[in-house]
């Protein structure tokens, strides 16, 4: 997540495990969410305390949570990445992404890039174990692309033709994937995503079910401007709604196809 104030970036990330429906100790959409707006929370007050252009809120006994900026603040960017095979839906509050300037793209990813560590960890073989990738946007039938035997481009390339003007494959990233060092977590582009510019919805979901894969949901927002006589007082609101909080603990479990 990363938002500006004079043209100082702030950044923030949050990382949360989290229990399945399959462990012994299960959890509840409305927990789900409830921890990873708390981990977000805990990673804008460490990140920026003194700036902390970007608020957090989950919603009262609901199985979401809203990103949204802070008056004086561009909120310029969200990353979403599920390695749990998650069902996640995201909206605009009241408006379709076009109206609202949010550009998306939808990056399908190996989840053992995460899991593996260098040096440790065994081969890491990039491939899928068999299931299913499903996008919905808005009310309309949901396409479903079958994942065996297939890589995350080829996978891609198929929702582009599937969803047809409304997205396209892109080789270059909407913005650059966040790359840390010593961390296992973040990992560089991979080299294809799927974009979705002004695209005339008011929600996209997305649901994967292929437990060697998982997907970095990117949202780009408008720049907001600064009239002379101060900030526009102009807020952008990203929802974040868990329909199945269906695994958890990346290392631990795996949904079953």
């Amino acid at each position: 997540m990363e938002n500006t104030d004079d043209g100082v970036k702030n950044k923030a990330k949050g990382l949360a495990f989290i229990n399945g429906s399959n462990t012994k100790k299960k959890i509840t959409e409305v927990e789900t969410a409830k921890i990873i707006a708390k981990s977000l929370k805990a990673g804008i007050n460490y990140e920026s305390p003194g700036s902390r252009g970007a608020i957090v809120k989950k919603t009262a006994n609901e199985a979401e949570f809203i990103i949204t900026n802070a008056t004086g603040f561009n909120l310029n960017r969200v990353l979403i990445g599920d390695y749990t095979n998650q069902k996640l839906q995201y909206n605009v509050p009241g408006k379709k992404f076009s109206d609202a300037g949010v550009d998306i793209a939808i990056d399908l990813v190996y989840s053992a890039v995460v899991e593996r560590i260098d040096k440790f960890s065994s081969k890491f073989v990039p491939k899928t174990a068999g299931g299913t990738v499903t996008v919905t946007i808005d009310n309309n039938l949901p396409i479903i692309i079958q994942t065996k035997g297939k890589n995350t481009k080829q996978l891609e390339s198929e929702l582009d033709k599937a969803l047809g003007e409304s997205a396209h494959f892109s080789s270059e990233p909407i913005y650059p994937n966040i790359v840390e060092l010593n961390s296992r977590n973040y990992k560089p582009f991979d080299g294809g995503e799927l974009q979705l510019s002004n695209l005339n919805a008011r929600s996209i979901e997305i649901d994967i079910n292929d437990s060697a894969l998982g997907v970095l949901t990117k949202f780009r927002f408008p720049s907001i401007s600064k009239p002379e006589d101060g900030f526009e007082n102009h807020v952008i609101k990203l929802v974040i709604l868990l329909i199945v909080a269906s695994l958890g603990y990346v290392f631990y479990a795996r949904k079953k196809a």
